[in-house]
């Protein structure tokens, strides 16, 4: 079987010459395995296979939004990983196998493979937000952000393109869990109150594109092209304003290696300013790309919708957000 599902990616493929696992999914819903293989020209050539088996019907809310998100992972690297625009940011996809048949009633699965090719380096446990690493993600999040810039781009790659209708993992709609553990005192109360009113602002907001969703250092590689890092996990690829990945990014992606006052003060301001350029360098007309004032508002709007989740799940990350939060929310719900 192994054997098979390789040469649907390379026909030239002559055998498997080793399986090694990598990860288990989350849920026990599949694992990650590296195939090592020899081709027929005496080559050896490695695949990623992601193996999701997700149960079918989903037992809870978390299962649903779980196997949503591997569909559009799935169409995520058959449909778009291949476009020259995003070459040096993610693995290409090699294959997509599904099991649609939903008329066995009997099945308890539902089963997903992706087959990929590797990451050019081992994964990012650590990147700090000061160095070429750190400034590298931005750059890549710009890019990816450029490709699918505006209303029209995102929404046309949900509608023909099987991504995300809203994008990350922790938008309001997805949480209802998390969102009745807030309590109703303190900046808990506030968030709870505003959490409808954020949603909604971050929705309507302009600066519409296709976010990744997850951008925490282990989904992150140093790209072949040191200027940027390559990206896996797609599975909360969607549609979102763009502050969102960035507020996740300087929050659980970044390891901040300066004080919390100095990151918000200098830091920040020098990464939205490197991002908009990278937009620009990528093809976004001038008359589209936010100044550093607006995006940091809509950065804001972004830290606040991330606490409201923290809030009911568990706050984690660099330390600065909730100080930020209590600083900004008023101002960013009077505007």
């Amino acid at each position: 079987k192994s054997l098979e599902l390789a040469q649907s990616a390379d026909p030239d493929i002559a055998s498997v010459t080793s399986i090694q696992s990598i990860a288990r999914l989350w849920a026990g819903m599949g694992s990650i395995e590296r195939l090592t293989c020899a081709k027929h020209s005496g080559d050896s050539v490695t695949i990623i296979a992601k193996r999701i088996s997700c149960p079918n019907p989903p037992r809870s809310f978390g299962d649903r939004r779980k196997a949503a998100s591997y569909q559009v992972e799935a169409n995520f690297y058959s449909q778009h990983s291949n476009q020259a625009a995003l070459a040096e940011i993610c693995c290409r996809g090699l294959h997509v196998e599904q099991d649609n048949d939903d008329s066995d009633k009997s099945k308890k699965k539902q089963n997903i493979t992706i087959l990929m090719t590797p990451l050019p380096h081992p994964v990012l446990h650590c990147m700090p937000s000061g160095n070429e690493v750190g400034q590298a993600a931005v750059r890549s999040v710009a890019k990816l952000h450029a490709h699918f810039w505006g209303p029209s781009k995102s929404t046309a790659a949900v509608e023909s393109g099987g991504l995300a209708p809203q994008g990350t993992y922790w938008y309001l709609d997805t949480r209802p869990d998390e969102y009745d553990a807030l309590s109703s005192r303190g900046l808990e109360g506030k968030l709870r109150r505003a959490a409808a009113t954020l949603d909604q602002k971050l929705k309507d907001h302009p600066y519409q594109t296709i976010v990744h969703g997850d951008l925490k250092g282990c989904n992150m590689s140093l790209s072949s092209t040191p200027n940027y890092v390559q990206f896996v996990d797609f599975q909360y690829v969607g549609k979102a304003c763009c502050a969102k990945d960035l507020a996740y990014l300087f929050v659980c992606g970044m390891d901040i290696d300066t004080s919390d006052t100095e990151f918000e003060q200098i830091q920040e301001g020098k990464l939205l300013a490197l991002y908009i350029q990278e937009l620009q360098n990528h093809g976004v007309p001038a008359d589209q790309l936010p100044t550093v004032d607006e995006l940091t508002h809509a950065l804001d709007l972004a830290y606040c919708d991330l606490y409201r989740w923290m809030c009911g799940w568990g706050v984690w990350g660099n330390g600065f957000l909730a100080d930020r939060v209590e600083r900004c929310l008023d101002d960013v719900l009077a505007q």
